[in-house]
């Protein structure tokens, strides 16, 4: 059960990615030249040559923080829950601004630098709804299925 929460949830995610990259292919092919131009494209061209990297990376982060995150909020009360998922969000807006500076160039005013900032935070919270969505219907899953006798009983 465990190899399917980590695995799982980032399948799911990636093909949500994969098939907006797909869609979005015939009307704007992805090319290398692309990537680090600030706007929505280059963020697609990046995740279209670089998603064995960055499935990757979505495993290990599964593995090593997500899974345990979750195992010690889903026994904790709601106030818990709502501080864990306080920090998500704002590590999420953090790595988004930090992400849309480091690409953002000064001459083109603000304006990219904060529609991108939006554009990253928005993917990124998709990205942690949909993983949790999943996580908690397989435990859902998991405790509807423990709750259930195992053997009917046999009529005397």
């Amino acid at each position: 059960m465990k190899l399917l929460k980590v695995l799982l949830p980032v399948l799911v995610d990636f093909g949500v990615f994969w098939a907006v990259v797909y869609l979005n292919m015939p009307d704007h092919p992805m090319r290398i030249g692309e990537i680090g131009n600030g706007n929505l494209y280059s963020l697609m061209a990046y995740f279209s040559f670089f998603w064995t990297l960055l499935l990757a990376d979505g495993v290990l982060t599964q593995y090593l923080i997500i899974i345990p995150l979750w195992n010690w909020v889903k026994h904790k009360g709601a106030s818990a829950r709502f501080i864990a998922g306080g920090c998500i969000a704002l590590v999420c807006i953090l790595f988004a601004g930090a992400l849309s500076y480091i690409i953002w160039l000064p001459e083109d005013g603000y304006s990219p630098l904060f529609s991108f900032w939006w554009y990253m935070t928005e993917i990124q919270a998709v990205y942690w709804i949909v993983n949790f969505v999943v996580l908690y219907l397989l435990d859902r899953k998991r405790t509807s299925a423990d709750s259930e006798p195992a053997e009917p009983e046999a009529a005397a």
